[in-house]
């Protein structure tokens, strides 16, 4: 046998070969199924088929739907005529790389779990979904997803209704709540809370029960505070000019309680911005990637915010905003009274603002002003440097503008300069009052009492309390023993008290019934400017109380 003839019969074999694959390939891709291709695999749409024999027959038999574990929510599935296996498609939004790790998409829980269509590769799936946990109701929106850290499991939280987000106060114990988007938290560390039920007693008083104990909480927000704040750009001055204002600039405040109580807006043509409705507590006020934080209690003037293609962006704020000042001396009405009054400049860029010089002017009569220019020097990005200045009120008797004003806005410009010249200019505002008021609250039993402004802050409680004089609005009292076991006699006066009067009616008050019922706040009895009233706790008792100024 020559070498030439062994070539030809491999070539020969190997033809054979082929031409027998081929015919198995052809008789697969037609679907036939016989004794030459048992056990062949083919695909029928997203189903994968074995060829499989049956006594003397053969047929095709589903080994694998490709659906299966290809959600149709995240990947399309399909069926591969190469390689006869499953794939899934998986859109590149629902891929992800670190197993086991956790995100809130929407009102879902999604983990990130190994897939076996990737091999290697991650994608989220959903595990709960929180909407349907909690059901629609009086004061509940829906179910919300709560994420703390990637790697812990969030959770399902109910979502609060808008009318009801806010500062909460425990009334037996003082302890805080806040009521918001990501559920309900408690203490100063906002530890997630989850009760069983929440009832409305009224407006803003909420009882909750849970396995153990049930308590009431009063409201110590609103929801319908005021920002306002100046839009401008930095650079479209040269040297000391501070440019006009900017419309079109988007305008964003975030609670820095509760992500989801986010509010945002567009500047107005005059670079003007106001937002109202806004559930009061501190705020991230956010233009064009220039931040800051501040407290909105019931107002806020946030004076001028700039955006800038400089390295430093000035802000001039108040040290603390829950300061209040008066025009009147409480003790003479004749005389106003002297302010220090504390800023910090801020350097929001991100270089350093070198050898910055401050002065500070107002063009309002109602104050006298001692303001000195002032090298500060330089502030480095993130970091503030306190200035100081004082003022002296004049009552508003003596100012024809506010001789019934019951307060009044004062304006203060900030002047920044630079090293080189370039001058910023922010705006302060001080809200003065037209004079203090004394409230008077005196009991048998240990301070029952809790104070609540205007716009429902808690006023720091002593027996005796100065606060601005408000006819134009009412503070709300509250009387409660719920924590107390004893019971017993208090009195409540408005701007003067007769001690005299107190020590008679604690020893010979007996209408225990006077003023009842009164435990919620819609029915409040009301005490009046320069009266006095006495009345009694008794155990587990609630008793509200409205102070009116203006009569």
């Amino acid at each position: 046998m020559t070498k030439k003839s062994v070539i030809s019969r491999y070539r020969y074999g190997f033809f054979l070969f082929f031409v027998s694959s081929l015919a198995f390939l052809i008789s697969s891709c037609f679907g036939d199924c016989s004794s030459s291709n048992a056990y062949s695999y083919q695909c029928n749409g997203i189903y994968l088929e074995q060829c499989r024999p049956n006594g003397g027959d053969y047929y095709w038999e589903q080994v694998e739907n490709c659906a299966i574990g290809c959600p149709s929510d995240i990947g399309k599935p399909s069926c591969s005529t190469h390689s006869y296996s499953c794939s899934c498609s998986v859109e590149s939004k629902y891929l992800c790389e670190h197993g086991s790790s956790y995100r809130c998409n929407g009102d879902d829980i999604e983990k990130c779990e190994s897939f076996e269509h990737l091999y290697t590769g991650h994608v989220w799936e959903k595990q709960k979904n929180c909407k349907s946990l909690f059901p629609e109701s009086e004061i509940v929106e829906s179910g919300s997803c709560y994420l703390t850290n990637e790697y812990y499991e969030p959770k399902c939280v109910p979502k609060i209704k808008k009318a009801f987000r806010g500062k909460w106060f425990r009334l037996d114990n003082g302890s805080d709540f806040y009521l918001g988007t990501n559920g309900i938290t408690r203490g100063s560390y906002n530890s997630q809370f989850v009760p069983e039920s929440v009832t409305k007693i009224d407006d803003n008083m909420l009882e909750i029960s849970t396995e153990d104990e049930t308590f009431r909480l009063i409201r110590n927000s609103i929801t319908d505070a005021t920002l306002k704040l100046h839009v401008m750009r930095a650079d479209s001055f040269t040297k000391s000019p501070s440019g006009s204002g900017v419309g079109g600039i988007d305008v964003v405040l975030e609670n820095t309680q509760d992500s989801g109580e986010t509010y945002e807006q567009t500047s107005g043509s005059g670079g003007n911005t106001e937002f109202d409705g806004i559930v009061s507590g501190e705020y991230t006020i956010s233009v064009e990637g220039t931040s800051v934080t501040q407290t909105i209690a019931d107002h806020l003037n946030a004076g001028n915010f700039y955006f800038s293609k400089n390295g430093y962006i000035y802000k001039a704020l108040l040290d603390t905003t829950n300061d209040v000042y008066y025009a009147e001396d409480r003790d003479n009405s004749e005389e106003g009274n002297r302010y220090t009054i504390r800023l910090r400049v801020y350097n929001l860029g991100n270089q350093d603002a070198s050898a910055t010089t401050v002065s500070l002017k107002t063009a309002d009569s109602s104050v006298k002003v001692e303001a000195k220019d002032e090298i500060l020097g330089t502030i480095e990005p993130e970091r503030y440097v306190s200035y100081s200045f004082s003022i002296e009120t004049i009552p508003f008797s003596k100012i024809a503008d506010l001789k019934n004003a019951v307060y009044h806005d004062v304006e203060f410009t900030v002047s920044l300069k630079d090293i080189n010249g370039e001058t910023w200019e922010d705006v302060v505002t001080l809200r003065i009052f037209r004079k203090s008021v004394p409230i008077y609250l005196y009991s048998t039993m240990s301070n029952p009492f809790i104070l609540l402004s205007p716009h429902r802050e808690i006023v720091s409680m002593s027996s005796v309390v100065w606060v601005p004089y408000r006819p134009d609005a009412k503070y709300k009292l509250i009387a409660q023993s719920l924590s107390l076991n004893t019971e017993g006699v208090y009195s409540i006066g408005v701007g003067s008290f007769d001690n005299d009067k107190w020590n008679s009616d604690k020893e010979s008050f007996t209408d225990v019934s006077n003023y009842e019922p009164n435990n919620q706040e819609s029915q409040a009895k009301t005490v009046y400017m320069n009266s006095q009233t006495t009345s009694y706790l008794h155990k587990s008792d609630l008793d509200f109380w409205i102070i009116d100024m203006s009569k």
